[in-house]
Parts: C-alpha cells; sequence; structure tokens
C-alpha cells in the first residue's frame, strides 16, 4: 500500500492523474503477466479500499496535526490533497504551490517518495490500534510505550514498527509476492534490533507458510529450518509474548506436530486473547485440527469484544469451520462480511463461498464463483491444497467434492 501511495500521487504530479486506473495500477505496482492483470486488478480495488480507511484513521489519531491531507476519494483511484488553511480540496494538484509541485523532478522525487512511505508505515502501525477499545492494544504496546522505547533505542522503535507493518502483508498468503515482501520487512526489522522477538516470530510465521505453499521440496526444508530458528528465537527473548507463541504454533503445524502446534496455540490465546495477528494464526491451526467450534468461538468471542474497522483471517476460518460444520449459510455470511471490510480475498474464499452456495442449492451463485475463481485463478488448486493441509483430509475433500458440483474443473 506504500507503493500504491506513492504511484497514484507521482502520477497526478506528472498530470496523469486522468489516466489512472486499477489496471494501471495492477501493471505499474502488482506487476505480473497479462494474463495476471484481471486477478490483479481486483486485489488492487481491494487494496484501495484498505488504504482509504488506514488515511483516514492516520489522519483522525496520529496525523491528527499534518498540514497536508491525502485522501483517495471512493470512485476512482487519483488522489486527492487538501492543505490546511484551504477551503478547496485539489483533485489533480493543478494549483498545488511550487513546493508541491517539486516533488515532480527527479532531483527531488525520491524524498517525496520516502515521505510518503514513513508516512504510509505510521498509518499501517497505528492503524490496527483503531480496531480495538480505548484500553486495549493489537500489538500490545501503546503510544507512552512507544515513546519510551524510542528514548531507549530509536532502532528497537523502526524494528518494532517494521515487524508490525509486516503482520499486515501476509495475508492472502496464497499471493507469493506479499509473502516475500513481508519476509523482507521482517528480516529488516532483525537487522534493525535482533533482540525484538517480533522480528523472528514475523519471520517464522512467513517462512513456516512458504514452506507449507511451495511445492520445491528443498525449498521447503529451507524454510521450515529458519522458521523453526526464528520461532525458537522469538520464544527465547519474549516467551511471555502471544505472537512467539503462535509463531511457534504455526511452526509446529508446519512441521506436522499436530499436537504441539494445538498446544502452542492455546497458549498463545490465553497471553493474547485481542491481538487480531495472534487469533489468524491460531485460529488456522485449530481450523487444520479440526476443531471446528473452537474457531468459530474464538472469532465470536472477538468480534464481541473488538471493534473490527477490516476483516482478519480468524473470520475467514470461521467460515471455513462453519462450512464443515454444515451451517453454510453462517459460511456464506462470514466470507461475504470479510470481503466487504476489505479483509484478504483469495482463491481459497471464492472455493468455500462457491461450495457453500452449491451445498444451499443456490446453483447459479455457485457457477458463476466456479467461472471467476477459473478466469482470475487460472492454476489454483485450492481443493488439492486443503486436501493435504487438514489433519484428516476428509475435510478437504467434503470441500472439493462441492467445488466439482458446481462444475469447478481443477486446471491439468
Amino acid at each position: 500500500m506504500q507503493d500504491f501511495l506513492a504511484y497514484v500521487v507521482e502520477e497526478s504530479l506528472n498530470g496523469r492523474a486522468d489516466k489512472i486506473r486499477a489496471k494501471t495500477i495492477a501493471m505499474d505496482v502488482y506487476g505480473g503477466s497479462m494474463s495476471e492483470m484481471a486477478r490483479r486488478e481486483n486485489v488492487v480495488r481491494v487494496d484501495a479500499g484498505r488504504l482509504r480507511r488506514k488515511l483516514a484513521e492516520y489522519y483522525a489519531a496520529d496525523g491528527h496535526g499534518e498540514k497536508t491531507v491525502f485522501e483517495l476519494p471512493k470512485g476512482g483511484y487519483a488522489p486527492r490533497i487538501t492543505r490546511s488553511g484551504s477551503e478547496t480540496a485539489h483533485p489533480h494538484f493543478s494549483e498545488l504551490d511550487a513546493s508541491a509541485r517539486a516533488l515532480a523532478r527527479p532531483a527531488v522525487r525520491i524524498v517525496g517518495i520516502t515521505i510518503l512511505g514513513c508516512c504510509a508505515i505510521a498509518f499501517l502501525v497505528s492503524s490496527t490500534k483503531q480496531d480495538v477499545p480505548t484500553d486495549l492494544s493489537v500489538d500490545g504496546l501503546s503510544r507512552d510505550e512507544r515513546s519510551a522505547i524510542f528514548d531507549a533505542s530509536p532502532m528497537r522503535l523502526q524494528a518494532v514498527n517494521l515487524a508490525h507493518t509486516g503482520r499486515d502483508l501476509i495475508f492472502p498468503a496464497l499471493e507469493p509476492a506479499r509473502l516475500d515482501a513481508a519476509l523482507t520487512i521482517f528480516q529488516g526489522a532483525i537487522e534493525n534490533d535482533d533482540s525484538y522477538f517480533g522480528g523472528h516470530a514475523g519471520a517464522a510465521q512467513v517462512a513456516a507458510t512458504i514452506a507449507v505453499l511451495t511445492s520445491d521440496v528443498d525449498l521447503a526444508q529451507d524454510m521450515l529450518n529458519y522458521a523453526d530458528t526464528q520461532a525458537n528465537r522469538a520464544i527465547e527473548l519474549a516467551p511471555e509474548a502471544g505472537w512467539s507463541q503462535a509463531a511457534m504454533a504455526w511452526v509446529k503445524f508446519a512441521k506436522g506436530n499436530w499436537l504441539e502446534a494445538i498446544e502452542f496455540a492455546q497458549r498463545a490465546r490465553r497471553l493474547a486473547p485481542h491481538d487480531v495477528h495472534v487469533l489468524e494464526f491460531v485460529s488456522l491451526v485449530l481450523l487444520y485440527s479440526g476443531s471446528f467450534e473452537q474457531v468459530v468461538e474464538i472469532s465470536e468471542d472477538a468480534l464481541s469484544k473488538i471493534e473490527l474497522e477490516r476483516g482478519y483471517v480468524f473470520q475467514n476460518a470461521m467460515g471455513s469451520a462453519k462450512f464443515h460444520m454444515k451451517d453454510y449459510e453462517g459460511a456464506v455470511s462470514a466470507f461475504e462480511s470479510v470481503a466487504e471490510k476489505g479483509g484478504p480475498v483469495g482463491p481459497v474464499t471464492v472455493a468455500y463461498l462457491m461450495a457453500s452456495h452449491q451445498m444451499l442449492g443456490n446453483k447459479a451463485e455457485a457457477q458463476t464463483l466456479s467461472e471467476q475463481l477459473s478466469r482470475e485463478w487460472p492454476d489454483s488448486r485450492v481443493d488439492a491444497l486443503f486436501e493435504e493441509l487438514f489433519v484428516d483430509s476428509k475435510y478437504g475433500k467434503d470441500l472439493s467434492y462441492a467445488m466439482r458440483q458446481a462444475n469447478w474443473k481443477p486446471p491439468s
């Protein structure tokens, strides 16, 4: 989203605001082949909504005193800027002062982009704290605690900021570029301060995810070894942190140690019951172990206590759990709620929605979703993946059966 923001601002400063489209953002920011453009345009639309919310949250909190306000109005991708004391918003920057125009010049453009990047990191970190009541903190740190960390070591605070930014990039996990970016950020946090547990915990989670998803046996083993090392380091540095325990749970899951994975997951939840990122991995471990009632309980408990401004993976896990509990209407409701709130959306979401509608007898909706999955993720084998992920492959086969009933045909 930092690149997203920097790109649309730069394009506007260079007089190309009216040419910004989902397709141009998909090509210039997200990259990929032309065959992937339709799918990436959908990602652009979802991320645009997330960016709008994060900008609004940033200016309502830490950025309240900013003299220049960036917005991304609904209905398009051209940014709007409002300067303090000005009554007029300038959608295409045509009347900005010379200092703002200077951002467009190559000699100083990189400085402007760096400033925007720092701003983006600030609202990425601060936005999650807006999701919970004022006496709680998603990442376990209050503003005063952050100030205290800065006073002791600015490098430590930078490590904290990077690590918590990385957590927002992990999902949807079937996007390799997101995982690569998240791992790079966590490794940057470790480089800034090796003694901060969060960098190690996040790196462990991402590496274990790559190990689970890759078909490269050698890469999977390398990632598992790396993940195990990082998870143990996180536990060594902060055994009392829910994030450390959740990272170890995920690594144990990736290695096939189910009982240990569940034990660590349960402990992580007890230690950090309001950390939505911890709950994401806890819910996934319990989902794939077949503990569907617990997954639903975790999500419903969190939703009753935390005011969420966007959707999270633990809610998607609840949708999956409800499907396997044969509560197909509940599954549809859960997945659609996450999508509506700008949460992670990918082939898994579409597959479960397709299967749920098929089981409800909504054949037209199921057929439409089947076509979308084949068109936008033509190489996806969600069916095979879930048969491997569940401790009991029966659950993956149930999903696969419903998908095929909706006329979805796996790629050859």
